[in-house]
């Protein structure tokens, strides 16, 4: 028997690729990680200042243990994780997230290396379990019913396949251990053990799909065209399409529309209008100034845009709800696609998802809202902030992850991609039953 020096180049060749695509991707996301928490140890955590028309302090979203099994919105701007509070200025230049999904391309982070670059990588390995049966003229054999489809199923398809997956999790284990992950509770084990089933499920799914295509086409390469058409659109414009609508929601009720206000408003309101002010102070519940004193600088910048916050104040909402209604529509719609579903799925699983950032982004928005009101009372009554007030002011309590819910929803992900599995073995043998009789009748 002569030893195959190509097919073991290209196997070789195959297992150092994958092996440098994830070690590239895990020194990537831990980079990205590691730039996080640089931003977040130099944040402003208290207010810096006794005057409360100028004092802010900034809020964080605290890094997720698990975040370097993908870097979510971590990796794409660390600092939307951290939101600079002014009690004098409202929040609404924080722009809605478009599908985190579509944010993944043209950087290689473990979500990209599992959900994109192994199903590629999946080719050229189908390729050589494709050749290996051809060669040993296993077709004929099966088709003769020397040999049994169980026994083929394992010994040439299977054991190659777990051969690869091995490779991959023991290097996928080694880049966890090296960037510094570790499993200090049960929670963080559930979500890892339920990460890895979930891209397992969904790796298996274009596996099955492969060997479905490759049943019915004639050629291997007829069958890697499909493969790829389905990929493209599964990959890259299902979730474009996604994207555009999204944007085409977004663009009459964005940021734009509160920008032209804003200014307009700048224009039209006088920072020096005595009564305009006492005005506004009345309907916030409290005294008017005492005009005897001039007010400072800060003061009347501060109070110019309490004001402006005031009138822009229904616009602002319908921007609110136009951005929970964007990110609820990216989670339907990432059911449109198996790749959006893993997209997503990752993503919650390791605490940098869209879930979890809408809602600190909800409860920033609350407390903002609580710390405007507490610091107003001291401009009206132009006092300072000291040790007392600092220590009675409203402390910002950001909404932590619902693990059940997480647990939940990974779990019927799962399920998704179990039902695609099913389907697609369920058609592999619809194809089979209507080849194999006619080839076994052929052969005899």
């Amino acid at each position: 028997m002569n030893f195959n020096w190509e097919r073991f180049a290209l196997q070789l060749s195959l297992g150092i690729g994958v092996t440098l695509v994830l070690l590239f991707a895990s020194a990537t996301t831990s980079k990205l990680h590691e730039q996080e928490r640089k931003i977040h140890s130099g944040a402003t955590r208290e207010p810096q200042s006794a005057d409360p028309a100028s004092s802010f302090f900034e809020i964080i979203l605290e890094s997720s243990p698990l975040g370097q099994l993908s870097a979510g919105f971590t990796g794409i701007a660390p600092s939307m994780h951290l939101i600079r509070l002014d009690a004098t200025r409202p929040l609404s230049n924080i722009d809605p997230i478009e599908n985190p999904a579509r944010r993944r391309f043209g950087r290689i982070d473990f979500s990209f290396a599992f959900l994109v670059f192994l199903p590629i990588a999946l080719i050229p390995l189908c390729y050589m379990i494709y050749k290996k049966c051809m060669a040993r003229g296993d077709a004929e054999k099966l088709a003769s019913g020397r040999t049994k489809l169980f026994d083929f199923i394992i010994e040439r398809i299977l054991l190659p396949i777990l051969g690869s997956g091995g490779l991959v999790f023991l290097v996928t284990i080694a880049c966890f251990y090296s960037s510094g992950l570790r499993l200090n509770d049960n929670a963080l084990l559930g979500q890892l053990s339920l990460w890895g089933l979930l891209v397992a499920l969904y790796l298996i799914c274009w596996i099955l799909l492969f060997a479905f295509l490759l049943i019915r086409s004639d050629t291997f390469a007829s069958a890697t065209i499909q493969y790829a058409a389905i990929f493209l659109m599964v990959v890259f414009l299902v979730p474009q399409f996604i994207q555009s609508l999204e944007l085409s929601m977004e663009r009459p009720k964005g940021r734009l529309p509160l920008i032209v206000e804003r200014r307009k408003l700048t224009a039209e309101i006088k920072a020096d209008d005595q009564a305009g002010i006492d005005r506004y102070l009345t309907r916030q519940g409290l005294a008017p100034l005492d005009w005897t004193q001039p007010i400072t600088k800060a003061q009347s910048v501060a109070l110019l845009n309490l004001r402006i916050e005031e009138r822009i104040a229904p616009k602002l909402k319908e921007f609110e709800e136009n951005v929970r209604k964007l990110d609820e529509m990216a989670i339907i719609g990432s059911w449109l696609s198996p790749y959006t579903v893993a997209q997503f799925g990752v993503d919650d699983l390791a605490g940098t998802g869209l879930a979890r950032y809408s809602a600190f982004r909800t409860a920033a928005i609350a407390f903002h809202e609580q710390w405007r009101k507490y610091a107003l009372g001291f401009i009206a009554k132009r006092q300072i902030l000291d040790y007392d007030s600092l220590r009675d002011s409203p402390k910002f309590k950001s909404a932590s992850a619902d693990a059940g819910q997480v647990f939940l929803l990974g779990g019927i992900r799962c399920l998704y991609f179990m039902a695609l599995a099913v389907l697609l073995i369920f058609g592999i043998n619809k194809e089979l039953g209507k080849i194999l009789p006619k080839r076994r009748k052929a052969a005899r």
